[in-house]
């Protein structure tokens, strides 16, 4: 428990003196790439779910991956198309996310291109281009070094969909990549918030994209024993269930056009939600995997900053993926929120959308703001009953109404990374343009 003395210096520091708005919102996923794809089938499905197609996955324990369609390549215009073609998939996330994102909020391009400084890039990956490198050492050993592409370097490094986004959009200002494992994206929307808080920043681009559906990934998480064994599509994973077994791999990308209120006002932006609360913090009791004390803790703080009470939550969009460390996530919520009648309703994406990594956060972000617009929570696909000690949990099975103004987003990364971000309803009087 945070003593008042560490909250008080704890807000006092990061307390914010700007409110921090989203404005536009762009996803690639593999539910669809339009926000009410997103919705209608977090709602009613059907999965994202399916046998692998890009490997032959016939000698690994898990055969199957939530993909982005085959082929997608985003739209990128004639002068970069050479280049663009070249990259790593989790590039051409980033770049279809991030321009859907700028159309959706309608940002000037001058804006983008402005020397000015007051704009920045913050894109979160956990792992980069695993894929190329994949095919790039096997290249190299099957035909010789000469074989290899003078691509295979800058399409995989993780900084490459920063950076591609920004050349793309003629983009002078700051940009970061912000590795965290599978917290990335979640972080990296925490870090543009906390730059426009402090008014370093008036904007920012900020989310994650991530694509490692590899013979690699499977071979190194088969053998950390991670991955359903589960065959039917339709039954696995489970966040949350007793019966889980583990998690089915994703890939996609969410975007999230982040500005000051005073910008968004002074443009006539649409103003979609507010970000008012975030936190992350690291596990010191274990090398690399959350725990539930740290993520208790981590709650805590995100409730702090953002100056809320327990009982202000409607709903938390939990990290839950299917694996055991669920069980640590869920008493974590009971410790936090100890009132059974006041607490907040749990959901998960993963059992739509699988295990997207460093787009995971910013997705869950995106589907929390539809939840928040919709007043609707969905379901945590796959779930039927958690074990006996967590049974006072709300878990959503349904599509269940609720009448709620903030919600509250988990993302936990290998290494020992905490985050969590509060997202509430777009602010009084601001409505849409």
């Amino acid at each position: 428990m945070l003593t008042n003395e560490v909250k008080r210096d704890h807000s006092s520091a990061i307390r914010p003196q700007t409110r921090v708005v989203v404005t536009g919102i762009g996803i690639v996923t593999p539910l669809g790439h339009t926000l009410d794809e997103l919705w209608q089938r977090l709602l009613h499905g059907p999965t994202g779910v399916g046998p692998i197609t890009r490997f032959d996955s016939s000698r690994f324990s898990c055969r199957l991956a939530a993909e982005v369609e085959s082929g997608y390549i985003p739209d990128s215009g004639e002068a970069y198309l050479h280049e663009v073609k070249r990259m790593a998939r989790f590039v051409h996330f980033g770049i279809g996310a991030a321009s859907a994102a700028f159309a959706d909020a309608g940002f000037p391009r001058e804006r983008i291109q402005a020397a000015d400084g007051s704009g920045g890039l913050f894109v979160g990956v956990a792992m980069g281009g695993l894929g190329n490198i994949e095919d790039g050492v096997l290249l190299q050993e099957a035909k010789g070094p000469r074989k290899t592409t003078p691509y295979l370097i800058p399409s995989l490094i993780p900084n490459a969909a920063t950076g591609m986004i920004g050349l793309l959009n003629g983009f002078r200002g700051p940009q970061y990549t912000v590795v965290g494992g599978c917290a990335s994206g979640l972080q990296a929307m925490g870090q543009a918030m906390e730059a426009i808080r402090s008014g370093q920043l008036s904007w920012a681009l900020a989310g994650g994209s991530e694509e490692v559906t590899t013979p690699i990934t499977y071979s190194g998480f088969q053998a950390m024993g991670i991955l359903t064994e589960t065959e039917d599509p339709l039954a696995t994973p489970r966040p949350f269930d007793r019966t889980r077994d583990g998690m089915v791999v994703g890939e996609g990308a969410g975007m999230l056009l982040l500005e000051s209120l005073e910008s968004a006002r002074e443009r006539g932006a649409p103003i979609l939600a507010e970000l008012t609360g975030y936190a992350t913090s690291s596990v010191i009791s274990k090398a690399f995997f959350s725990c539930g004390d740290e993520t208790a803790r981590c709650m805590r703080l995100v409730l702090d900053d953002a100056g809320l009470q327990p009982g202000d939550v409607g709903c938390i969009l939990a990290h839950a993926g299917g694996l055991a460390g669920d069980a640590g996530e869920m008493k974590a919520v009971q410790e936090v929120f100890p009132d059974p009648g006041a607490r907040p309703a749990l959901t998960s994406t993963k059992g739509h959308i699988g295990y997207c990594f460093a787009g995971s956060g910013p997705l869950d972000v995106a589907a929390a703001i539809l939840a928040l617009r919709h007043q609707k929570i969905f379901p945590a696909l796959n779930f039927r009953e958690a074990e006996p000690e967590l049974a006072d949990l709300e878990i959503v099975a349904q599509p269940v109404d609720r009448t709620m103004q903030h919600c509250l987003i988990n993302s936990f990364g290998l290494g020992g990374v905490n985050a969590s971000l509060i997202v509430s309803a777009e602010p009084k009087g601001t409505g849409h343009a």
